[in-house]
């Protein structure tokens, strides 16, 4: 299958729904027939952190692909801070796992987003401690 290069509203959400894989159904998210059903917020907010007005402008498929991932794992945590453990009929349920897995998969996918980020910025500068032991000093700079 040969990677896509580019994506409407419901492919996207096509692409975060197999992102979620089963946790999907438990928390009861569909992808529309025609559009991205469940997805709906989640599409709008990888817009909005895109910064494009609709769809047709994110031309930048890894970067748009990136950012779904951070905003369909946050719709997952949400969605999953729901469920609780519980004990009955001699079983315990320990659901809490998904959302330990959901909150993990939201991590990485956020710091894997950070170079995508619009809002992200970093400038390196050069500078040399005034107070290096081991710079050199030229005899007639030494002052005591």
């Amino acid at each position: 299958m040969a990677a896509p290069t580019v994506y409407t509203e419901k492919t996207l959400a096509d692409f975060m729904h197999a992102l979620l894989g089963p946790a999907a159904g438990i928390l009861g998210y569909a992808v529309g027939t025609a559009d991205a059903g469940s997805y709906q917020e989640a599409v709008n907010s990888t817009l909005l952190a895109y910064g494009a007005q609709s769809i047709a402008q994110a031309v930048d498929i890894e970067s748009l692909r990136a950012l779904a991932r951070v905003e369909v794992f946050r719709m997952a945590v949400g969605g999953l801070a729901a469920l609780y453990d519980f004990s009955a009929e001699n079983g315990s349920y320990q659901r809490s796992q998904m959302l330990a897995g959901a909150r993990a998969n939201l991590q990485a996918a956020e710091l894997a987003a950070l170079p995508y980020d619009p809002a992200y910025r970093v400038r390196v500068t050069r500078q040399a401690p005034v107070n290096d032991p081991y710079r050199y000093v030229a005899d007639d700079e030494r002052t005591l």
